[in-house]
């Protein structure tokens, strides 16, 4: 029994971190700075510079593409950046009904894609 306990009870803990996690839900993007959205919505994963790191260059837990390695980012197309942003993909989640279409299009190109070119 005790062995038991000492298996379930930290897989438990472990589960709720990760369900409180996911309860922090991305704002909505009302318009305005894409730059200020990318900090409050985007940056938890993958970083304020689009690396997937904190600021002292640690790995982010739920780190997200890298978008600084600019010929892997750079072989992405728009539109598949698009669907990833609106649909969502593993533990990427969906923005749509956050972000319209064009909004997420202006932001690949005023934030992601400058990751790439610096």
């Amino acid at each position: 029994m005790a062995r038991i306990t000492r298996i379930l009870v930290p897989m438990l803990l472990l589960g709720s971190m990760n369900l409180m996690a996911d309860d922090k839900e991305a704002p909505k993007f009302t318009g305005g700075d894409l730059k200020k959205y990318w900090t409050d919505a985007c940056a938890r994963c993958h970083g304020a510079t689009g690396n997937g790191r904190d600021a002292n260059g640690k790995q982010l837990p739920d780190a997200g593409f890298d978008f600084t390695e600019a010929r892997k980012a750079n072989k992405k197309k728009d539109a598949d950046w698009v669907k990833v942003t609106l649909e969502g993909k593993d533990k990427m989640p969906a923005f749509k009904g956050k972000m319209t279409e064009a909004d997420v299009q202006k932001m690949i190109t005023e934030v992601l894609r400058k990751f790439a070119a610096r």
